[in-house]
């Protein structure tokens, strides 16, 4: 008996104490109580007396009874209980009687079906197949109880003399069963042979399915038949939906189907059902296209012109939200015949009225996602549009002749632009203040997806497509209508990645950039809306290239940003904008560095100097600075940037003192972040050219300035600024995620200068750090990139920072007591730094010089790790035995070689252990990829992975498996992976047999 504080849960002994309990079930009560009824009920489910329970409870006065009894059906079913051929046709025949019994007794909707699932779960999992389910239920309703299966007729239309005496609530049922047989039957794997029966059943079924769904959409119209059609709509999309993938070649099955679509496209009219109806064709029309044939597009196509259209355009009229599915429809419809409406512009019906109805929704009145819902949907149609004409356009060979549809597509597309410039025009102020977020979020969405079709539209239009932005950005300012300039700016700045790579926009855009825009947007008298301004000053960042082969107006549209970063709502897109146009334009602007210093004072002073601007502007001036030369010329700028960053330190020194910690850290964490803008800047851009008759020899002085004191004084007050803010802060992990960025920032580079740092420098930040030290995997990745640069042919061996770096990453084994679990990151990182140094650092890891004490240590570790439960180390530690498994191959030291083949002869029993254990169903199956990576290397490379595999198998620590997969099938895999020797089709064999022993397949072959 189980006690609890509310009444006691004691084991039921009779049918009428079952009773009980389910009604117990069901009642409100602690969730302890409920948890110890459920847990006694499931004992009883799945006990030797649970089918005889089951017929019991269907006997009772309680429908939540009822249902248990049928789900106890269900479970019994499920759970793999052993049915021979005699006791299958009795559970077969109890699931029949109790499912007339009850319909003729008026059960309700649960009951009947749930008794539904526990026969679709027969006919799944009985060892008899049950030839004809629906032709079998239609005969019990018929004569109210079950009937013998061999009385049942053989004729193909056998259900034909039942159809016509069930009633609504029959019909129903039966329509419940053929839709739920299809929907289980969808999820049951056709590749594998035990399975293929199901199938084969399935196609035979068609034929009775699409008879009764033909019988209940024949049905007079009456108050119940609504519900009949519906749920044949429902049953209609399941077949359809388990056809799809089923019926490749089964075209009579498909027939069937298809037979009922002249029956269902009335519905689509209908006023109780359309809705229903156009989302079981919408969904058939986007996933199945192939499924309607000519004909029936035809009868969809009359649809659209007299329904769908007229009913659509009056809902636009009215912005009624139930314009939605009827658009969503013709949206369907028009990308289902995508090449009809792109070919034949002529066709009335096929072609020229999608067309219409779809611009017709840009053309409709409302902004997207406030009064206009259904312009946003419109995006899809209108990408497939433009992806099927470039497509045919750009693959066409080039003396073919252009299609005759071309000019009328041109004229289509040409519109189109027009109308998502329109659509993308904001609201005015006293509209957009009572958005709700939501609102503003989806107006935001449809101006990104709108921004994307622009882009596909382009490259049809060209530069006709650029001219109408800039004309109608022409027209606004003079008509100084700042809505429509800024949607055409925008539209402008969309295509900007586009434009600047064709030489022949470069008059088109001299139009706006030397039009008065700029000195109508730049004079802050005027009263222009900050989204125009704010899109104004986007524009001037996506068009560096541009500018800066016009380097004449750079300095006065810098000034114009400087100015924008002191105005409320500019400030970041101006920073956005000056980085951009300073690292594009760096070599333009280098005599222009003390007046943009000068500028960054002023703008320090001012409100919206906040941390993102910021580090903006500083790592824009870092990019000028880069393109100074000599070097030296360099330290002087870079030591005004510093200055500032030291600012933020002393800043930072007297909030703690205050103490304000919040805001402390906030300006802590942004002066470390500077720097790593300033690192970032400083950096040689990757589209530098290169000069191939250089001279091998360059000028001293480039390159030893930055290794001369005062170039390391440079780098030395960099390093300050991290060691002191790890000291003020050092709880806060994002300080110490920045540091790593500084650090990083010099390893792009390859030439000395201030950012790059000596490795002795990055493995004493490490050294200084502890186990409990925060974001300490951030350093451990750090040291792995430093590796990976030093592991370089190019670049000298750095064997005593990586003796350092192993020492370091053991000792943090070691407090982790060699459990990866302790800590996952940490120990994942860990084993990736031991994991970089395979290769270039072999001698390192496997301490040849040493005991390889330290190496024992790791390996345990990486054990572990790999038979552990967390993905990450696990993940990490599959990599790592990979290379440990063939690092031998790819050295020539002896002592190497030797202490790989000490490594391999004592951990390949361990690792053939921890590998079966994950692939015989311990770990995930989405990590048997990794899983297989470095059994496939120890396949290739060791004689004794066989006997190594089958003594895994058979180990007391491989995890419980399904009882199907016994001594016979694990040889078999072993030998099937061995003989593959390491190929691709490994992971399928692996993959097999993780599932056999998961028990998600019945049997592994």
């Amino acid at each position: 008996m189980m006690t609890t504080h509310g009444a006691p849960v004691s084991a039921p002994t009779n049918v009428q104490e079952v009773e009980q309990l389910v009604k117990r079930l069901y009642q409100p009560g602690t969730p302890k109580v409920i948890a110890q009824i459920d847990d006694q009920l499931k004992l009883l489910q799945n006990s030797s007396d649970g089918w005889q329970l089951a017929d019991a409870l269907l006997g009772s006065d309680d429908p939540n009874v009822r249902f248990f009894g049928a789900l106890t059906f269900q479970v019994k079913l499920n759970t793999g209980a052993r049915l021979d051929a005699a006791a299958a046709q009795i559970v077969l025949s109890k699931l029949l009687h109790w499912t007339a019994q009850l319909d003729r007794a008026g059960e309700g909707h649960l009951v009947r079906k749930k008794l539904c699932a526990s026969l679709v779960t027969y006919f799944l999992r009985s060892p008899v197949p049950w030839q004809r389910p629906l032709l079998h239920l239609a005969a019990s309703f018929y004569h109210g109880s079950a009937v013998d299966e061999e009385r049942l007729s053989t004729a193909h239309d056998a259900i034909d003399q039942y159809l016509p005496t069930l009633n609504d609530s029959q019909l129903i049922t039966i329509l419940w069963l053929s839709g739920t047989l299809a929907t289980e039957a969808s999820r049951v794997d056709h590749a594998t042979q035990e399975n293929t029966q199901v199938h084969h059943l399935m196609e035979v079924l068609a034929i009775d399915a699409s008879k009764v769904m033909q019988f209940a959409l024949s049905q007079p119209v009456n108050a119940n038949t609504g519900r009949v059609k519906a749920e044949s709509l429902s049953t209609f999309l399941n077949w359809v939906n388990y056809a799809q993938p089923m019926w490749t070649a089964q075209q009579q099955a498909l027939d069937y189907l298809r037979e009922l679509v002249p029956q269902l496209v009335p519905l689509l009219t209908d006023e109780v059902l359309q809705n229903e109806a156009m989302d079981v064709f919408r969904d058939i029309l986007e996933s199945y296209t192939t499924f309607f044939q000519p004909q029936h597009m035809a009868l969809l196509a009359n649809i659209v012109h007299q329904y769908a259209r007229p009913r659509m355009l009056q809902l636009l009229h009215n912005r009624a939200p139930e314009v939605i599915p009827v658009a969503q429809l013709i949206i369907a419809f028009g990308i289902a015949n995508i090449q009809q409406v792109v070919e034949e512009p002529q066709n009335e019906l096929g072609s020229k009225l999608i067309v219409q109805l779809l611009l017709a929704i840009l053309e409709s009145p409302g902004f997207p996602g406030d009064d206009d819902e259904v312009s946003i949907h419109s995006i899809e149609f209108w990408n497939t549009y433009i992806e099927y004409v470039n497509e045919e356009l750009y693959s066409r060979q080039t003396d073919q002749n252009q299609p005759a549809w071309l000019e009328h597509d041109k004229a289509v597309c040409l519109r189109l632009s027009e109308l998502l410039w329109s659509k993308m025009r904001t609201p005015p102020s006293d509209v957009a203040q009572d958005w709700s977020d939501a609102e503003s979020e989806a107006f935001k969405e449809f101006r990104m997806d709108a921004s994307d079709l622009m882009l596909s539209i382009y490259i049809r239009l060209g530069n006709e497509m650029l001219q109408r932005f800039i004309s109608i950005a022409a027209n606004s300012l003079s008509a100084r209508n700042w809505q429509d300039l800024e949607a055409a700016l925008f539209a402008i700045n969309t295509l900007a990645d586009n434009v600047l790579e064709d030489p022949s926009a470069e008059e088109l855009l001299g139009q706006i950039f030397s039009s008065y825009l700029f000195r109508e947007i730049a004079d802050f008298s005027q009263s222009i809306p900050t989204q125009t301004r704010r899109t104004a000053i986007d524009l001037l960042g996506a068009y560096g290239q541009y500018i800066e082969r016009h380097a004449e107006a750079l300095p006065d549209t810098l000034r114009f940003l400087f100015a924008s970063l002191e105005t409320p709502g500019l400030y970041i897109s101006a920073s956005k904008s000056i980085e951009s146009l300073c690292s594009t334009c760096r070599n333009s602007l280098t005599g222009e560095l003390n007046g943009f210093l000068a500028q960054y004072d002023s703008f320090a002073q001012s409100e919206t100097s906040e941390p993102y601007t910021n580090e903006k502007v500083i790592g824009a001036i870092a990019s000028i600075i880069q393109a100074v030369s000599p070097e030296r010329a360099k330290a002087q700028p870079l030591s005004a940037l510093l200055d500032i960053v030291d600012s933020m330190v002393m800043n930072t020194r007297q909030l703690l003192a205050q103490p304000d910690l919040e805001k402390a850290a906030a300006i802590g964490v942004s002066s470390i972040d500077c720097l790593v803008k300033i690192g970032k800047g400083l950096q040689v851009p990757e589209d530098v050219p290169i000069d191939l008759c250089e001279d091998d020899e360059k000028p001293t002085y480039q390159d030893s300035f930055w290794k001369c004191q005062e170039g390391q004084a440079i780098q030395l007050r960099i390093l300050n600024v991290c060691q002191t803010m790890l000291q003020l802060l050092p709880g806060v992990g994002e300080v110490v995620d920045s540091v790593c960025q500084v650090f990083k920032a010099g390893f792009a580079e390859t030439e000395p200068g201030p950012f790059v740092f000596p490795p002795n420098m990055i493995v004493s930040f490490l050294e200084q750090c502890t186990i409990a030290t925060s974001h300490l995997e951030t350093v451990l990745s750090t040291v792995c990139t430093l590796i990976v640069q030093y592991s370089r042919k190019d670049q000298p061996r750095i064997d005593s920072e990586i003796s350092r770096i192993y020492a370091k990453a053991v000792t943090l084994v070691q407090h982790l007591h060699g459990e990866p679990s302790q800590d996952p990151g940490i120990a994942q990182a860990c084993i990736d730094v031991f994991n970089r140094m395979i290769g270039r650092y072999s001698n390192i890891f496997f301490d040849v010089a040493g005991s390889g004490t330290a190496v024992q240590l790791i390996l345990d570790f990486a054990i572990k790790a790999l038979d552990g439960p967390d993905l990450m180390p696990k993940r990490s530690a599959t990599d790592f035995w990979r290379r440990v498994v063939a690092s031998k191959q790819d050295q020539t030291d002896r002592a190497i070689c030797d202490r790989a083949e000490q490594v391999i002869n004592a951990y390949g029993l361990p690792l053939c252990q921890a590998l079966m254990n994950q692939i015989a169903g311990r770990g995930q199956r989405s990590e048997l990829d990794s899983l297989c990576e470095p059994l496939k290397v120890m396949i290739q490379q060791r004689a004794q992975t066989k006997s190594w595999l089958e003594t895994a198998l058979t180990n007391d620590a491989l995890p419980d498996i399904n009882p199907s997969v016994g001594d016979i099938e694990k040889r078999r895999f072993v030998q099937q992976v061995i003989s593959l020797r390491g190929a691709n089709k490994t992971k399928d064999v692996v993959k097999n047999f993780y599932a056999a022993c998961r028990g998600t397949v019945t049997s592994y072959t």
